[in-house]
């Protein structure tokens, strides 16, 4: 129980009472944790004060919170290698993860000057735009933007439904094997959309990457963003 007037904040002690609990391993890694109405019948206070307390577990990583669904001890952060070859399938499959990359949305813009630019195309080239949900053993590992040239790849939506990965639609594409050219990472604030497909608080950060990838003659075939749920996910960069 906590101590009123002991000179530190209710909401303090229910965090540090919880952070021993998950340490000493009563919650094990992934385990979902009482729901706010329990801790605060357990903690005789408010559900404003609980939430206080998670809110701070979860910014410090040790717990996660998921919107709709509950309170979850952190688990083990995915590494993830970002390298020349890198293929998402391939990557989750040697962690002995499940994969799964969902379409989002697709649809036709005019490409920004940034992307035009990695890509080689006069800004305001038309460019599919493809947003995908990715998944490892059904958790939301990130979110990813696609761009590709519409001249190019006039069936792109279509071949990504049909195919299921990137690597299979840009094959069917005529593109049978492609190398990431550069990648830069950067770390950001979540930005709404993201948050929701994502199910994190607007508070959490995430780790921005971005690629342009190229074909065997070293013509750009895809610009990526992606946006991973920096708790859930370690990148490693490989030197290949």
């Amino acid at each position: 129980m906590v101590e009123r007037g002991s000179g530190m904040a209710v909401w303090r002690q229910i965090a540090s009472e919880m952070e021993q609990a998950i340490r000493r391993g009563q919650y094990a890694p992934g385990v979902q944790l009482p729901t706010e109405k329990q801790l605060s019948e357990q903690f005789g206070v408010n559900r404003h004060t609980v939430r206080q307390a998670m809110n701070r577990l979860a910014e410090t990583g040790l717990v996660s919170i998921e919107q709709g669904r509950g309170m979850f001890v952190a688990e083990r952060a995915l590494d993830y290698a970002l390298g020349a070859r890198t293929r998402f399938t391939e990557n989750l499959l040697t962690k002995q993860k499940q994969p799964l990359r969902e379409l989002v949305s697709a649809m036709q813009i005019a490409a920004p000057a940034d992307i035009a630019r990695a890509l080689g195309l006069p800004t305001g080239s038309g460019l599919w735009q493809l947003e995908t949900l990715n998944r490892a053993d059904g958790k939301k590992i990130s979110v990813s933007s696609h761009y590709f040239p519409v001249d190019r790849f006039p069936a792109m939506p279509e071949l990504f439904r049909r195919h299921g990965s990137i690597t299979g639609a840009l094959k069917a594409g005529g593109v049978p094997d492609y190398r990431r050219r550069f990648t830069r990472v950067a770390a950001k604030l979540i930005a709404a959309p993201d948050a929701r497909l994502l199910d994190l608080p607007r508070t959490r950060p995430v780790l921005q990457s971005e690629t342009v990838n190229v074909d065997e003659r070293g013509r750009p075939v895809e610009f990526v963003r992606a946006r991973f749920a920096a708790d859930h996910v370690v990148l490693t960069i490989e030197h290949d």
